[in-house]
């Protein structure tokens, strides 16, 4: 597939809605796509007739087309729970990783926020950051790439 056609994206947002989906990821030898919705359905209800009326969210298409290396050591980074990504310990402290450290095994390189409760992420080997995905503060899903690390 050389590139990811107009119609196969639009029944796959069709396959989402469908199924609650709310994200979806397609990857080939040289780019990658994703297709996120809000995954809600909003209700209303008419006043006249009483009855509730669904309206159906629109999927968009994100994140269009990145270059992937064909000889990669790079390794993604996955949450394993929902929540919110914070790169730093506290808004006034540096940030624990940037793009380009290196990291060793154990380090911790991030935190979670679920139900309150602060989850230290740390790297399970030693290597270099590649790419930081998530903007701090920002929501996370469970299996979402948080980072790719530079495997040593």
């Amino acid at each position: 597939m050389k590139e990811f056609e107009t119609d196969y994206i639009e029944k796959l947002i069709n396959i989402m809605q469908d199924n609650e989906l709310t994200e979806v990821t397609l990857e080939d030898k040289n780019k990658s796509l994703v297709i996120k919705s809000s995954g809600y359905k909003p209700v209303i209800k008419n006043k006249e007739t009483q009855k509730e009326e669904v309206i159906e969210p629109v999927a968009e298409a994100v994140e269009e087309t990145k270059p992937i290396e064909e000889k990669t050591n790079l390794v993604p980074i996955v949450s394993n729970m929902i929540g919110l990504f914070y790169s730093k310990p506290s808004p006034t402290e540096e940030a624990f990783v940037k793009v380009g450290d290196r990291v060793k095994e154990g380090q911790v390189i991030c935190i979670i926020e679920t139900i309150k409760l602060m989850n230290k992420i740390t790297a399970e080997f030693s290597g270099k950051v590649a790419e930081i995905c998530i903007e701090d503060g920002k929501p996370v899903e469970y299996g979402q790439v948080m980072m790719y690390i530079e495997k040593d």
